[in-house]
């Protein structure tokens, strides 16, 4: 470790002295670095040019005395030296700004005790600078800080507490603190403030002004210790936080009615929208009654026109519903009617369902389960709901003559269901949004809107955690995707085969 050295200038006009000094320096190897001269005015002009860590000065000089040089040095600690020890020399050296003094004895011994007493005078030089360091940042902070003894007596305030309380510092030094607190936790000009307890003791209060006016604060306090470890004092932080209050208060009316009409929107448009399903459905009834010959015989293109109209109409009931279970689902309408059901006839039945939709572009569907019943508390139709968006996302991705495959695992304490597909990997950014409902709303209506507006993945996301399962996808190095959500396990049931079922196959 590299030892400190100290810049010293030393005052002596007796060369003997001097050159004792420097000779008590050589013997003794102190780590100083020193400068001599030896009037008042030569000290002065050194000392207007350079920085010394401390000044050694004898008393009488040719020129003046010592303490022509103490008024002209405020930051540098100087310690005298004197031939006698006059109590009145001593007195005003102090009152000028000396450290420390020492008597110069015939035998030179107050040498001895010199490097003991520069080490204290900078030691000392050094905390009077942490402690003016400190006073004027505590003084010149924004917080109201005071100080109190172990009795509760305030012997300390800054200048911000005088502005924010408006007391003079001389009045409130010495009085209890209680004198800022109001004497209930509330009253009728006073509302519940945060109250966040940590290790610093944060938490809000309502505090009182000189005038009686009350205001609300957060407050934080320290307990002071002395080198022993004794508690001799306790620092409290002030923060007037009326501002914050009143923003918070704002934002809090405002937040409150948008979220009002945000429900009256979510109402009207779930009414709209089952009002729409009516002449949508009736329409739906009157086209297959038209396709199949019930309203007379048609023409092929009228044929042609009625099955794509079929097709838009279907469509926009699926848009609709998808609108309705979201608006439902942000209203907090969503009710789930749990039971308790294997999970086999679900994923039975969907991929049934779903064969000939595959089959119309020459997917091959396949499921498999395990062959324990694996058994859940759950919405039997919303988690049909949840597989089935699941499974035609995968038959709109996939290419023709591809493979999508449904299987189930045990895994612990959950079910894991998961589509495979062989559509081109989603990959990037991309696969981190296709389960939100806001960046596939913008995907395709926005940016792709010839295609038809599909929720179907993010109502899944919804559906699934309602249900306290967890969903997400995943792209392997080569062609496919997989979509997987989990649901907590409720039992686990031995049957004496597996299922496993190819439901459409197109060789």
């Amino acid at each position: 470790m590299e030892e400190t050295r100290y810049k010293i200038l030393l005052v002596e006009d007796d060369k003997v002295d001097q050159t004792a000094f420097v000779r008590m320096i050589e013997d003794e190897k102190l780590p100083y670095n020193c400068t001599i001269t030896g009037s008042v005015s030569e000290a002065k002009k050194i000392l207007s040019c350079e920085q010394f860590d401390i000044v050694i000065s004898d008393y009488y000089l040719g020129d003046g005395t010592a303490l022509d040089i103490l008024e002209s040095v405020k930051n540098i600690p100087i310690v005298l030296v004197t031939a006698t020890g006059n109590e009145e020399v001593v007195v005003r050296a102090w009152k000028g700004g000396a450290y420390d003094y020492l008597i110069k004895d015939l035998e030179r011994n107050y040498l001895k005790a010199l490097p003991i007493t520069v080490e204290n005078v900078i030691t000392h030089k050094k905390i009077k600078d942490q402690v003016q360091l400190l006073s004027g940042a505590i003084m010149s902070a924004d917080d109201s800080v005071y100080i109190t003894d172990m009795e509760n007596k305030i012997i300390f305030v800054n200048k911000a507490f005088c502005k924010t309380y408006g007391y003079k510092k001389e009045e409130v030094v010495g009085k209890d603190s209680n004198i800022l607190w109001i004497g209930k936790p509330e009253s009728e000009n006073t509302r519940s403030v945060f109250q966040v307890v940590r290790s610093s003791l944060q938490v809000g209060f309502y505090h009182k002004r000189k005038d009686g006016s009350i205001f609300p604060v957060s407050l934080s306090r320290s307990i002071i210790k002395d080198p022993n470890g004794n508690e001799v004092a306790v620092v409290g932080v002030v923060r007037d936080i009326s501002d914050r209050i009143l923003v918070e208060d704002e934002l809090r009316a405002a937040n409150q009615e948008l979220k009002e009409r945000d429900q009256q929107k979510n109402e009207l448009a779930i009414a709209i929208s089952e009002q729409l399903m009516i002449p949508l459905a009736d329409l739906k009834n009157i086209i297959c009654d038209a396709r199949g010959g019930a309203l007379g015989e048609i023409s092929p293109k009228l044929k042609e026109n009625l099955e794509s109209a079929e097709k838009d109409i279907e469509q926009a009931i699926r848009i609709v519903n998808d609108f309705l279970d979201i608006s439902n689902i942000n209203t907090g309408k969503m009710n789930l009617e749990v039971t308790e059901f294997s999970l086999r006839p679900v994923v039975c039945e969907v991929a049934e369902a779903l064969s000939s939709l595959a089959a119309e572009k020459g997917i091959e569907l396949e499921s498999s389960i395990p062959d324990s019943e694996l058994i859940v508390n759950a919405d039997y139709n919303r988690i049909t709901q949840v597989l089935s968006n699941l499974i035609k996302n995968s038959i709109k991705s996939t290419p023709s003559n591809g493979h999508i495959s449904v299987r189930v695992k045990d895994n612990s304490n959950e079910i894991v269901v998961e589509v495979q597909d062989d559509a081109a990997n989603i990959g990037g950014d991309k696969i981190n949004k296709i389960f939100d409902r806001l960046a596939q709303i913008k995907e395709l209506v926005y940016l792709r809107q010839e295609e038809e507006l599909a929720l179907g993945l993010p109502i899944a996301k919804e559906l699934v955690e309602m249900h306290g399962g967890r969903i997400w996808a995943e792209s392997t190095d080569g062609q496919g995707n997989s979509f997987c959500f989990t649901l907590p396990k409720a039992d686990v049931r031995k049957e004496a085969a597996p299922v496993a079922a190819a439901f459409s196959n197109p060789k």
